[in-house]
């Protein structure tokens, strides 16, 4: 049984996306978008996201995301000293070079056919926002990068600095449209429909869209200021088939509270109260041969952290190891699940955001995320492993959504869902979970009571307990 584990765990730590920077995406959704607002275009074999741009493709976008394609296109004489321009291209390099924009490669070439790097299209997609990299501008080519991060443009998903795709051309696009210009609109977007570049009924949608997503990530940023101190009821519900056939059903009920020192981890205190029951259908139970009493198993454990300690007690059991506080957070069941939810996660990995104002007095942000970029990150984590490494070549995200709640400036309750397939041994195996979290409490009322009797735990290592350490 411990096979599909390893499958499933595999699959739920690809959840965790900022956990994992500079992985191989598939932004299919966001060239998508781009093409629904009239800024980009595929070819015969489509959008060709895995090839590298050339700098002339990087070029025509940046007039694009400019809102000058139009004024582009009216140009009728080219004058431009670079050679190696084709016709049909020409209007777009004259603009940019009437306007200072791109001054070519040298050698009378402008460099058409040169692959771009991460960092030339940044810089082009800062000259879009309105940032000069002029002497005595706002950047340097130099600082590009890291000027861009600041702005939010360039995150640890959109942008793959040593293999620079044109799949990463267009989460980096979509980003940028969502990005605040330096004239001071809300994003690029808007000021593109204020300047008649982009017709407002194309654009509206994706209005709504960065409007909402931005009022997300000022509630996440909010509620995180009091996160350190934490406290909630969560229940996992998990299901498996096999063959299409049921196989499993489990579900954790826990409750959790923190009191986390973010300057030294070490020192957070953590308790948490946990219920597992596991059944493996009759059906399935009789075809391994396993006995009636062996299908259905049901475990409570109690742990804390505290002073550098993780002590676990399991009916009469009890015993702690020296743990890292970031090793502890490895062995609770959510903490894959509910990293993306604890954070800000990029624009380009969400295929869809809403908010709604409940009669309640909360406020919800229902996520749905773009499960093409997850498939192509388990790709890469796949691609990774050692030869021989136990796993499968077949693994795929079908849904991953979550609805979060706030009550004010604090997170009040969230709830995660998940579906995947992948292939265990030659059969399909499908995965789905539901994981809520319930009643959340944050800052100074939060307290953690550590049982009395912690210093009679017997210590072992993280070996003999079976534990995956970092």
């Amino acid at each position: 049984m411990n096979r599909f584990f390893k499958h499933f765990a595999l699959g739920t730590a690809a959840v965790c996306v900022l956990a994992v920077p500079a992985l191989a995406a598939d932004f299919t959704h966001c060239a998508d978008y781009l093409k629904d607002m009239g800024l980009f275009q595929g070819g015969a074999d489509g959008y060709d996201l895995d090839r590298t741009p050339t700098r002339l493709e990087a070029s025509v976008m940046l007039v694009r995301l400019l809102g000058a394609e139009e004024e582009a296109k009216a140009i009728s004489t080219y004058t431009a000293p670079f050679t190696d321009v084709a016709d049909w291209a020409k209007p777009y390099v004259q603009y940019l070079y009437d306007n200072g924009l791109s001054n070519g490669v040298g050698n009378g070439k402008f460099g058409s056919d040169s692959l771009c790097t991460a960092q030339q299209y940044t810089t082009f997609l800062l000259r879009a926002l309105g940032y000069s990299d002029a002497a005595g501008g706002d950047f340097t080519y130099a600082t590009a990068m890291e000027f861009a991060r600041n702005l939010g443009l360039v995150d640890m998903l959109n942008c793959d600095e040593n293999n620079f795709l044109r799949d990463n051309l267009a989460a980096m696009s979509f980003t940028a449209l969502a990005t605040k210009p330096k004239s001071g609109e809300a994003d690029l977007l808007t000021k593109l429909v204020q300047n008649g570049a982009i017709a407002k009924d194309d654009a509206e949608m994706y209005l709504g869209f960065f409007s909402d997503y931005r009022d997300y990530a000022a509630a996440i940023t909010k509620a995180n200021t009091d996160a350190a101190k934490m406290s909630t009821d969560a229940g996992v519900a998990l299901g498996m088939t096999l063959a299409d056939m049921d196989f499993l059903t489990a579900s954790i009920d826990m409750t959790m509270a923190m009191e986390s020192d973010l300057e030294h981890l070490d020192q957070t205190k953590l308790a948490y109260d946990m219920n597992m029951t596991l059944q493996i259908d009759p059906t399935m139970a009789a075809a391994m041969g396993l006995p009636e009493d062996q299908a259905t198993m049901t475990q409570n454990m109690e742990c804390w952290y505290a002073d550098g300690y993780y002590y676990v007690k399991s009916g009469e059991d009890k015993v702690k190891v020296a743990l890292s506080f970031e090793d502890v957070m490895e062995q609770m069941p959510t903490s894959d699940l509910t990293a993306t939810a604890a954070q800000v996660e990029p624009l380009c990995a969400i295929e869809s955001l809403t908010k709604a104002d409940n009669s309640d007095g909360t406020v919800s942000y229902t996520i749905n995320y773009a499960t093409s970029s997850f498939n192509g990150m388990i790709d890469t984590i796949l691609s990774s492993l050692p030869t021989g490494t136990d796993t499968t070549a077949n693994m795929a995200f079908n849904a991953l959504d979550a609805e979060i709640f706030f009550r004010g400036d604090s997170l009040s309750s969230m709830e995660v869902l998940m579906d995947m397939t992948t292939e265990v041994e030659g059969q399909s195996m499908g995965i789905s979970m539901v994981m809520v979290m319930d009643n959340i409490q944050t800052g100074d009322t939060v307290k953690v009571t550590l049982p009395s009797d912690l210093n009679t735990y017997p210590e072992v290592t993280a070996e003999d307990m079976g534990m995956v350490t970092q």
